[in-house]
């Protein structure tokens, strides 16, 4: 991918965006004009743009939030505990560590206070909506740190989009393009755990690494395509709300982590492939190793195949008026513009989930775990065969 600079944009259209930058998988910042509405903006922030950290105790009083330990290492993350928001807000205050509020999902808060909502652009997101309506957890996060505070070198869960915007500081960020894995890969198989400080012998042709840099300002988001490695570090004050996303563009990319990720599975289980039950074994462990299983993708698949299937007939959408704001529709929490339900926009969604099961009922490992995993694929997809024929013939 021949990728340069990063672009900033202070207005775009969602079918713009999509075209330039969601379907090409291209980073871009979108301007703070983007979120000058949300109340977060409003109410986390000083006059002087500084973290409103007595306003932040008073909405959140009861929440626990991870705390990284930014001086630390552990595996690939940092070390990390749980505590108070109120007391990592003391501690930030004194400045003593480099502490860092992580995963904190703050949209579950019994405060019920509501910060902000997504961009139209970012709204179509299949993750949350899944994770929501039927695992009860989400994707959804606020981060808040100091000086210094970063996130090591990583790729998104599920090989998923992501999006951060901006509440108050700045992030420097450096993404790194898909493909280039061998470069920040050990022999033994780990990545390097910062690109700014690192053992050379241990990753001799790092330097090779081919990446964007950027810094992101106050308000603005920064789109994240699905794939690309990523280290951010804050620079000064900074809080952001994040969220993990998937959708139809980048549903084969998550099939095909999961794929990889399979493999090593079976290479590291390679001396016992003749155990009985090996197939349901490695589909333990994958769950475990990477959150998801083939029949768990399959789920995820499925419960998005039937919100578009018993919801999203364009004569019954149930759109709001053209000048309303937002302009949405209420699926759980997250709010989908109606760009992602137009009667193409299903037809592309439906489209896109009929590939990518055809390539899970073609996986011979499909065949091999117990359920008739296969059997069920086969009966989604004439489904949705008899659904696009109806409609679109």
């Amino acid at each position: 991918m021949d990728v340069d600079c990063i672009e900033r944009r202070e207005n775009i259209s969602i079918d713009e965006f999509v075209e330039c930058f969601l379907e090409p998988n291209r980073p871009v910042i979108l301007g703070a004009t983007f979120t000058q509405h949300w109340p977060a903006r409003r109410d986390w922030v000083t006059a002087e743009g500084t973290p409103n950290f007595e306003r932040l105790s008073t909405l959140y009083p009861t929440d626990l939030v991870e705390v990284a330990d930014c001086d630390t290492t552990y595996f690939s993350d940092h070390e990390r505990t749980t505590m108070p928001l109120t007391e990592f807000i003391a501690k930030w205050q004194k400045g003593e560590q480099r502490l860092y509020c992580k995963d904190w999902h703050f949209t579950r808060s019994p405060s019920q206070y509501q910060a902000y909502w997504p961009l139209p652009h970012l709204s179509n997101d299949w993750l949350n909506t899944y994770y929501e309506e039927e695992k009860d957890d989400d994707y959804r996060f606020c981060y808040m740190g100091g000086q210094g505070t970063w996130t090591a070198f990583h790729e998104d869960v599920f090989r998923s989009y992501s999006w951060s915007s901006n509440i108050c500081g700045q992030k420097r960020w450096i993404l790194v393009p898909p493909g280039q894995n061998h470069l920040f890969t050990d022999d033994a198989g780990n990545w390097v755990h910062s690109l700014m400080d690192y053992d050379r012998a241990r990753f001799p042709r790092l330097h090779e690494l081919k990446s964007l840099e950027l810094v992101q300002g106050p308000g603005e988001t920064v789109f994240v395509p699905s794939g690309w490695w990523h280290q951010v570090q804050n620079i000064g004050d900074t809080i952001s709300i994040n969220h993990n996303w998937t959708n139809e563009f980048n549903l084969q990319g998550m099939f095909d982590r999961l794929g990889h990720d399979l493999r090593c599975v079976r290479h590291a289980l390679r001396d016992v492939t003749d155990m009985e039950g090996f197939e349901d074994h490695a589909q333990m462990v994958l769950r475990v190793n990477s959150g998801m299983d083939f029949g768990g993708f399959f789920a995820f698949v499925k419960h998005m195949a039937n919100v578009y299937l018993g919801h999203c007939n364009a004569d019954s959408l149930p759109l709001p008026a053209a000048d309303s704001e937002p302009r949405c529709y209420e699926c759980a929490r997250n709010c989908v513009d109606r760009y992602f339900l137009l009667p193409d926009s299903v037809r592309r969604a439906l489209t896109r989930i009929d590939a990518v099961l055809e390539m899970l009922e073609g996986d011979p490992t499909t065949a091999l775990i117990s359920g008739d995993l296969k059997g069920q694929v086969a009966i989604l997809r004439t489904t949705i065969a008899q659904w696009l024929e109806e409609y679109y013939s």
